[in-house]
């Protein structure tokens, strides 16, 4: 398998209030320093841009299924949690591109 062939896979329910801390702590640290610094953090918030948008559209998912009454009360407090999780990292998100 060649370097390029290697996938990360990051459960942004259980891991990614730690991988958005990485993220945000990455673009704060190299925002400003020298050019491949400055490289380092554009992909970290690029990462970060993209991960909001896998939650977003998973959201968009769960709705869905939720209005096709496919869905308990379990599911719906997992939905506003993540709802909540997704607030909260695009609130972030706004602060570090200050």
């Amino acid at each position: 398998m060649a370097l390029s062939d290697v996938e990360l896979t990051v459960n942004l329910y259980t891991e990614g209030d730690k991988f958005f801390d990485l993220l945000k702590a990455a673009v704060r640290d190299w925002q400003g320093g020298w050019g491949h610094e400055r490289e380092r953090a554009a992909y970290a918030l690029e990462l970060y841009q993209r991960c909001l948008q896998t939650m977003r559209a998973h959201l968009e998912e769960a709705r869905a299924k939720a209005e096709g009454g496919f869905f308990t009360d379990q599911d719906q407090r997992i939905l506003n949690r993540t709802e909540e999780k997704l607030a909260y990292w695009e609130k972030k998100l706004d602060e570090i591109r200050k």
